[in-house]
């Protein structure tokens, strides 16, 4: 993968224009190269063909404008991949979870119950309390049922404005803000907010799972 990545990152000068790579010193290249790295690795979908195809796209604009290339740039690119290739990619996972191990249908349904037994406690301790348990709590699972099933919508609330939230608040504990930790705390934020409004609006949410 490496190799792959500093492929397109000689290449940057000739292909959008920014001597970044070229100007660094060693040492700065050699962060660079280990940060991405790292930021495609910590994605269990991402293969060595897919980090090829994103940063071609996106040095070359396909994902919108950037002025440097970085962990925050690539992050937009990779979110930006998944989102045009989601239904191909939840296939090659659930595809390769069944390779792992086939379930009956009584195991699934088993675990399934319990996921929705899971969201209707934290749902109604919700009501109650007034207070939205952390989406680990809940599981990330139902953040992206809603959201395919046209529930949750993610855009409806300000996201550059929580991320920046988010960035204000990592940076008064860290040196190094990692994007994916902004874009997981991104996340609960909206799930929270979203949760508190659905229960606001009466939306029985625990019925309709």
């Amino acid at each position: 993968m490496n190799e792959t990545i500093l492929t397109h990152l000689r290449k940057m000068e000739f292909v959008c224009g920014l001597k970044q790579f070229k100007e660094y010193k060693k040492e700065e290249a050699t962060e660079l190269l280990d940060c991405l790295s790292k930021l495609f690795g910590s994605y269990g979908w991402i293969t060595e063909d897919r980090v090829n195809y994103i940063l071609h796209a996106g040095m070359r604009g396909q994902y919108g404008d950037f002025y440097h290339v970085n962990e925050k740039t690539v992050s937009v690119w990779i979110n930006q991949y998944y989102a045009h290739h989601q239904s191909q990619i939840v296939q090659e996972i659930q595809a390769l979870n069944n390779q792992e191990k086939q379930y009956s249908d009584e195991e699934i349904e088993h675990w399934k119950e319990i996921g929705r037994q899971t969201f209707r406690e934290n749902y109604q301790h919700a009501k109650e309390t007034g207070h939205c348990k952390h989406i680990a709590d809940w599981g990330i699972y139902w953040f992206n049922r809603l959201q395919e099933k046209g529930i949750l919508k993610p855009w409806e609330f300000n996201v550059e404005e929580i991320e920046s939230d988010v960035r204000r608040e990592l940076r008064l504990t860290t040196r190094y803000v990692e994007e994916s930790t902004v874009g997981a705390k991104t996340k609960n934020k909206i799930w929270k907010l979203f949760i508190l409004q659905a229960i606001k609006d009466d939306k029985n949410l625990d019925q309709l799972i």
